[in-house]
């Protein structure tokens, strides 16, 4: 790829762990938005680690209700909360050039229920927001492309893309996670919020050029992995 002359963003959206990485050329912010943050408490022991090269953003997700019309309030509200912080934080604390290319994960569709319908939601409320601000600047991935794009593997793993990233990166924030224990040799339950922040630069480091496209979609065929920068 030439010069980047335009912010990239990469957006892992979930309801309660969402990431971004704001990459201008080869500088990277990063950003977590956390449900019910609370400092110094075991799930949240990554955040604290690494809270000095990832800005954490915590906000109040109100609770589930036994009565349905007050449960969907909540959600509306707390889809509401979240869009408007994100597009807050990015539009305040991180450094965006122009009219940013942003990029979010299409949904998985193994995915169904309930939870699914709230991701739908929540993840639409983000999307007008980011469109109200900067227009149509939304570029949707799906899953296995970006995959392949990062690893090698459409179908790659939380372990496997987390890989990719310490084998293939040289930043503060990959020794950092090397400095955590977080490079193993065997699969591990990876914490909050790692998964979600590689995840995030994936989708900021997928080009959209084609004769890297070409070579995403022959990586299978070949068996060789690649690593688009």
């Amino acid at each position: 790829m030439g010069e980047i002359n335009k912010t990239i963003i990469g957006i892992d959206f979930s309801i309660n762990s969402t990431s971004i990485c704001v990459r201008n050329d080869n500088k990277y912010q990063y950003f977590s938005f956390v449900a019910n943050y609370k400092k110094d408490r075991a799930p949240f022991k990554i955040h604290d680690a690494i809270n000095d090269l990832v800005m954490i953003c915590p906000y109040e997700k109100l609770p589930t209700s036994k009565d349905s019309i007050q449960d969907s309030k909540n959600k509306i509200q707390n889809a509401h909360t979240l869009s408007k912080l994100i597009l807050r934080i990015l539009t305040i604390e991180s450094t965006i050039i122009g009219t940013p290319d942003i990029r979010l994960e299409g949904f998985s569709f193994a995915s169904k229920g309930n939870s699914f319908i709230d991701l739908i939601m929540f993840n639409s409320f983000l999307r007008c927001k980011l469109m109200e601000k900067w227009g149509n600047c939304i570029s949707v991935i799906p899953p296995k492309t970006n995959k392949k794009a990062y690893s090698g593997n459409g179908n790659a793993n939380k372990w496997i893309m987390l890989n990719s990233f310490l084998e293939n990166t040289d930043s503060p924030l990959q020794k950092r996670l090397i400095e955590l224990g977080l490079k193993r040799d065997a699969e591990f339950e990876i914490g909050k919020p790692v998964d979600d922040l590689v995840d995030a630069i994936s989708l900021a480091e997928f080009s959209f050029e084609k004769e890297d496209i070409l070579k995403v979609e022959n990586v299978g065929k070949k068996k060789v992995k690649s690593k688009l920068l």
